[in-house]
């Protein structure tokens, strides 16, 4: 055997053998182990999509429109009356079903407006809180969206329009299910529960089933809350996504995995919904937002509730600045259709990134986040650029960044800025920096936020 050959042979073993230990027992301390793959903490920005039955009422009074089984439920008639008075005393929640027709439904469109958006990734709900799932489920016969509805796999043909698009695709699914009775049952075993029937004959079924069908950039766990961990099986799950799955090298999760582990065990962490901390968190976390109040689509809605662009590009900024990745949501409606409002968001979105993008994607945290509320910083540790956002235009025009360090070599850029007038800098001892920008025609400047990069800047 010739040294080419054992250097060969060498490096095959050391390959194999680093491969292999790149297994996960099912124990917390082994799992929080695992880095996040690269590409999650990159791309900064994802949609979420609500989508099910809850989709065909479209209505809620309180502000999770998603919510409305459970609401029908539990809200001391409100919702019951509002369905008795639109379909009926005789009305159940299960006869929306054949009413959720899709017809409109484009996956392609979906793929190519997210992706206009600016956004790299995308979560889907496979099933929410009420149990309906997304594509054919064997543990949800005849609850589901090829059986019971508009008769489409909606989980499989939105990820291959996704994926075409060369964006990363994600599912969230929730743990428990409000109604289902084999939950109900274990529920009702004790307090731990004393049986987990619901979760080896359903939940973890249909957990291994939309990785192994769909592969998965990211599995967003909710509706963990009523119990610990070790009743979802949560960790026995994670070890095998981690260390035998097909997306086992790709694959991001979130840490809704028991009514224990969240802001403490499994990948980024989500605290509530609409989390923002307004603080450098320096583990991984995710703002996932709404445009309006709630994540599915609420006709009952009004028009003051939904942001502007403006409102939500600069909570995008700061969750970026401080560490995060933004989430934000649309809720279509029954036909499958993205309300224009919520498109329009998107395209203004997508319309910053266009200009500011170099400030946000690969993107880190500076060593401070913010001067004041109106202006924030990110940096970028490649090329050793820092970027400061400010909301607002002085009425002099002269922006002052009173903790960024210059020099004479320091280079100043308004990112989107159109005129040819210069703008100049006065650079302070020990730190400081001023900026004059002229006054010239508003189409010259960058719409939305002002984006400036400093070059050799500290």
């Amino acid at each position: 055997m010739n040294k080419y050959t054992l250097l060969l042979l060498l490096l095959n073993i050391f390959f194999i053998s680093n491969t292999k230990s790149q297994s996960y027992t099912a124990n917390w301390t082994d799992l929080n182990s695992r880095p996040n793959p690269e590409w999650y903490d990159k791309v900064k920005f994802g949609i979420f999509i609500h989508f099910g039955v809850y989709s065909v009422p479209a209505y809620s009074t309180h502000d999770y429109a998603e919510w409305y089984w459970y609401n029908l439920v539990n809200d001391n008639g409100t919702t019951q009356k509002w369905q008795d008075e639109h379909f009926g005393k005789n009305f159940q929640y299960q006869d929306f079903a054949p009413m959720f027709n899709c017809r409109l439904f484009n996956p392609d469109e979906w793929a190519s407006i997210f992706q206009k958006s600016g956004a790299k990734y995308v979560v889907l709900t496979s099933k929410h809180h009420e149990g309906y799932t997304l594509w054919k489920s064997n543990q949800s016969w005849n609850w589901n969206s090829v059986e019971n509805g508009p008769g489409i796999d909606i989980v499989g043909e939105l990820t291959n329009s996704v994926k075409s698009q060369g964006l990363h695709m994600g599912l969230y699914h929730s743990l428990y299910e409000w109604f289902n009775p084999l939950y109900l049952a274990d529920k009702d075993s004790g307090n731990p529960p004393t049986q987990n029937t619901y979760v080896k004959e359903i939940l973890l079924n249909q957990l291994r089933d939309i990785v192994l069908k769909y592969e998965p950039d990211i599995v967003w766990a909710d509706g963990e809350w009523e119990q610990y961990s070790d009743y979802w099986g949560s960790k026995e799950f994670l070890s095998w996504l981690y260390s035998d799955s097909p997306v086992k090298e790709t694959v991001v999760v979130n840490d809704r995995w028991g009514k224990e582990t969240r802001g403490v065990d499994g990948g980024f962490y989500t605290g509530g919904d609409s989390w923002q901390p307004g603080h450098l968190v320096t583990h991984k976390w995710e703002n996932c937002q709404t445009i309006g109040s709630s994540y599915g689509y609420n006709e009952n809605e009004p028009a003051e509730a939904y942001q502007n662009s403006t409102v939500l590009i600069q909570q995008f900024i700061e969750t970026v600045a401080c560490g995060g990745n933004f989430l934000l949501d649309v809720g279509p409606n029954a036909e499958g259709v993205i309300p224009n409002n919520m498109v329009d968001r998107l395209y203004d979105i997508g319309k910053f990134l266009s200009i500011n993008g170099e400030s946000i994607y690969g993107s880190t945290p500076w060593r401070i986040q913010n001067q004041t509320q109106s202006i924030w910083f990110t940096t970028n540790t490649i090329t050793g650029a820092i970027y400061a956002f400010s909301y607002y235009f002085p009425e002099d025009g002269v922006f002052n960044f009173n903790e960024i360090i210059g020099s004479k070599y320091t280079i100043v850029e308004l990112l989107g800025y159109k005129n040819k007038n210069p703008i100049t800098i006065e650079i302070y001892d020990p730190k400081g920096i001023n900026i004059t920008v002229p006054f010239v025609s508003p189409s010259d400047y960058p719409p939305f936020i002002y984006v400036f990069k400093f070059i050799n800047a500290y």
